[in-house]
């Protein structure tokens, strides 16, 4: 109990969760459970990838929570819900695995007023689900979420199985070593108040500005300083074209550093010519702006300032706000620096450009590694590097994907690989910036004339497989082979160079998931990069190349996983039993959508054509379905299964 004063303590797992008896409830104007697939998994691989150093521990994060008028300890949760949820989901699957967990960990976590989710909690532990909930239950959307969550970690844990005491080894660093601060609020604390201060105080120092801070101070000039800040803040700006985000509303230095047509960032650029474009933008701003060179504004000056500031110019492209980059900066950065070292490895004593990888937790140390070691003088080597960025981003934003949410998208928006040109100047008007597929020859606006180019096509395909496939940032090797291969080979002039090495880069991948005789794994155990490689290779030959990856993680049993005595009447058993864990009879869909397949016959999976447009090999399945009378026996499964596994050979060429 506290005694009025705020308590902060460091506590594992098994302390959070074993504590007496120790309740947490989730306050109702706390929000749903909302985690999905991407943070989840990011979740589990960060402990994962801690879980080398046993002596150390991970810290997870805050859980801020106050104690509540009741029998016993009782937290209500202010802030890390999220997290605590999932470590919950978690226990529940290490226990349900067998593993040992806190005792009576069940009974720790509850929603206040909010039935449906405590129910779904306790049916979780009580009885964990493999895939969701039976079609005949009711639930509402919070239960959904959780139900949804646990079988996401479900699926990503089950591809461990196979590795010798892997599980036994992450349940006890998660148990022992992975903790948390739990700060615990004095009593009757003003809410209210609290989350007032929280939303006032302003952003904490995070990691990519001390590096920013520690790079700046290598150039000892001013006015230097303020163009590094200048470049360093707009390749930043991860959602805008960095042509826009460097240039607001000014065309004549856009011409100057990317050309007539604003496309390209020319190879020889050098930071001397980044200062005189800065130079020139600072005496524009100062002469439309006499007042901004004093210390001082008065009170009207100080009030035009902050309302223009917030008035986008109506000269500027108001559609950029339109696409969201799939990284953030701080992964950016580790791509960028991966380029870096790979270009400098011979001459700074061959450094290793994989160590640390892309662990967003470790910029600083990377950063350290490449700026305070080395012969070079620091400031130049700081200033090579800047244009560096600046050229990577340019080619970023041309060559990697981004969600673009247009008029013709629907919410979740649509996958766009666009470069940015100069478009055509009206009669008394600027000219504004207009958006064409990468690869093309000509200057056809997407939205026009739709992305016709089957480069650009086959590129934005190959790229969104590989983006689904590994959500977390600290997998997206891929993003540095693109960005390597721009660099150094000009893709504009080889407009098949990037599709062919990532799709050699994924048909790599998928050789590792596959045993001595070219087959996949079985159930669980097949990595995800060969369900969508796999629906990659039938995509290419859709004759309307329509299709689009959505994130897809749970593994669908198109012949049930659990059928009942009447679907056994009804449709027969297999042959043999471990047909069902074939690949042949697999696909992946939706979490969501698993647990409305479930144990439903294949025949109404294969007319459910909304779920079956997910994935072209479940297309397959559910056409062979129709052919055969709905039939799905273990000859069909096994016919498509070897279908599957000789179209892999042979695009690896083999025999």
């Amino acid at each position: 109990m506290t005694t009025g004063a705020l308590e902060a303590r460091l506590k594992t797992v098994t302390e959070l969760f074993g504590e007496g008896d120790a309740k947490y409830t989730i306050p109702i104007y706390q929000r749903n459970y909302a985690w999905g697939p991407e943070q989840i998994e990011q979740l589990i691989s960060d402990v994962r990838g801690a879980m080398g150093n046993q002596d150390g521990n991970y810290f997870l994060g805050n859980l801020i929570v106050t104690e509540r008028d009741s029998n016993g300890i009782d937290y209500e949760v202010i802030d890390g819900q999220q997290r605590l949820t999932t470590l919950y989901l978690l226990l529940t699957y290490l226990g349900e695995r067998g593993k040992e967990v806190p005792y009576g960990y069940s009974q720790r976590l509850r929603y206040q007023s909010r039935t449906r989710s405590t129910n779904a909690l306790r049916r979780i532990a009580s009885k964990p689900v493999a895939v969701a909930v039976p079609d005949t239950a009711v639930v509402d959307d919070e239960d959904d979420a959780i139900l949804q969550g646990f079988n996401v970690i479900l699926q990503f844990m089950e591809q461990w199985k196979a590795v010798p005491d892997e599980l036994d080894r992450f349940s006890h660093y998660l148990k022992n070593h992975v903790a948390v601060v739990r700060t615990v609020l004095p009593k009757n604390t003003d809410v209210n108040r609290y989350f007032e201060i929280m939303n006032t105080r302003g952003q904490q120092l995070e990691q990519v500005d001390i590096v920013k801070a520690r790079l700046m101070a290598f150039i000892g000039d001013r006015e230097e300083q303020t163009c590094f800040a200048w470049i360093w803040e707009a390749c930043a700006d991860m959602d805008s074209y960095v042509q826009m985000s460097l240039t607001r509303d000014d065309t004549e230095a856009r011409n100057k550093l990317f050309g007539d047509d604003w496309g390209w960032l020319p190879a020889s650029t050098t930071f001397d010519e980044f200062l005189d474009a800065h130079r020139s933008l600072v005496t524009k701003s100062q002469d439309a702006n006499p007042t901004q060179s004093t210390n001082s504004l008065t009170l009207v000056d100080a009030l035009k300032k902050y309302a223009n500031a917030r008035v986008p110019s109506p000269t500027e492209d108001q559609q950029n706000v339109r696409f969201r980059s799939v990284i953030d900066f701080p992964a950016f950065l580790l791509h960028v620096l991966k380029v870096w070292e790979r270009d400098r490895c011979a001459d700074e004593g061959g450094l290793d450009a994989d160590e640390g990888g892309l662990d967003d937790t470790k910029l600083i140390k990377r950063f350290e590694m490449q700026f305070d070691h080395g012969t070079e003088n620091a400031s130049e080597k700081v200033r090579k590097f800047l244009v560096r960025m600046l050229r990577c981003r340019n080619y970023f934003d041309a060559y990697v994907i981004k969600r673009q949410f247009t008029g013709a998208n629907d919410a979740d928006g649509d996958w766009s690989l666009l470069r940015l040109v100069k478009g055509r100047v009206t009669q008394n008007a600027k000219a504004s910036p207009r958006y064409i597929a990468t690869l093309t020859k000509t200057e056809v606006e997407s939205e026009d004339e739709g992305m016709n180019d089957r480069d650009t096509q086959e590129l934005l395909l190959i790229e969104s497989m590989l983006r689904v496939t590994y959500t977390s940032p600290r997998t997206m090797h891929w993003i540095t082979l693109v960005l390597s291969s721009a660099i150094t080979a000009k893709p504009e002039n080889s407009v098949v160079l990037l599709r062919d090495r990532l799709r050699s880069y994924a048909r790599d991948q998928v050789g590792r998931q596959l045993d001595e005789n070219g087959e996949p794994k079985c159930g669980f155990n097949i990595s995800r990069i060969v369900f969508t490689y796999v629906d990659y290779l039938l995509a290419l030959n859709q004759p309307n190349g329509k299709f689009r990856f959505t994130f897809r993680n749970s593994i669908e049993h198109f012949y049930p996983q659990s059928p009942d005595a009447a679907f056994e009447s009804a449709y027969g058993k297999l042959k043999d039993l471990s047909d069902r864990e074939l690949f042949g009879n697999l696909a992946l869909v939706t979490v969501r959508d698993n647990s409305k397949f479930t144990n439903s016959p294949p025949c109404m999976k294969a007319k459910n054509e909304r779920i079956v447009l997910q994935s072209p090999k479940l297309g397959k399945m559910a056409d062979i379905a129709k052919a055969r009378d709905c039939a799905w026996d273990s000859e069909a499964i096994r016919r498509h299964h070897k279908e599957m596994v000789d179209l892999l050979r042979h695009d690896r060429g083999v025999a």
